[in-house]
């Protein structure tokens, strides 16, 4: 689940220039796209880590080629219900977690396994990186695997946008539609992190 706000840009101004700092992720993050890498995506019980839960994890694996080769997902059983508006928004209702969700050390070991060494990317990965690092502290697992955010790239290779949310890159790109879930929405990011891979190589 992809949470993040767009400061307007005034009318007629230039994009700003990216710092040596952007720049050089820029750099590992396309060449970490040459593959093979991981694409994931969380869904959560809120924005806050101190208060809020992960509900979902799902991965998808790229290989070189950015052929899909694998990919995971699991339910977590949350120690706190899962609040009504999140079922509205993500279709995750607590029936689904009692049915199928396992303990956030089960899903987050899973999870750990399957993105092995690999760089992983997310959409948005501040929100994503700050409840895996919760995730780490609680279960003493930890995740050192270098990040990449899809949505830094795809201000950089669509600066002409007026939003980089995944819905609206998604019909951008011609891919398939988020939905909130975290699998659909990591086959979304795919996409979208490919086809701004082959944009900004050709720039």
């Amino acid at each position: 689940m992809s949470f993040f706000y767009r400061r307007p840009r005034a009318t007629g101004a230039s994009p700003a220039r990216p710092t040596a700092r952007a720049q050089a992720a820029l750099s590992e993050a396309l060449q970490a796209l040459g593959g093979p890498f991981v694409v994931a995506d969380l869904e959560t019980t809120g924005l806050s880590t101190a208060s809020c839960e992960i509900l979902e994890f799902a991965a998808v694996r790229v290989g070189t080629g950015g052929m899909l080769e694998s990919e995971y997902t699991q339910v977590v059983r949350t120690c706190s219900r899962v609040p009504s508006f999140i079922s509205r928004l993500t279709g995750i209702t607590q029936a689904e977690v009692d049915r199928d969700g396992v303990p956030v050390t089960q899903a987050f070991s899973s999870f750990l396994a399957f993105v092995e060494d690999l760089p992983v990317f997310f959409h948005n990965a501040s929100f994503d990186r700050r409840f895996l690092s919760a995730a780490a502290d609680q279960t003493g697992l930890p995740f050192p695997n270098p990040t990449h955010c899809t949505l830094a790239l795809a201000r950089r290779a669509w600066p002409e946008l007026p939003s980089h949310k995944l819905d609206i890159l998604a019909r951008h790109v011609g891919a398939s539609q988020p939905t909130h879930r975290a699998l659909a929405d990591v086959r979304t990011t795919v996409a979208v992190a490919l086809a701004a891979s082959a944009r900004l190589a050709a720039a």
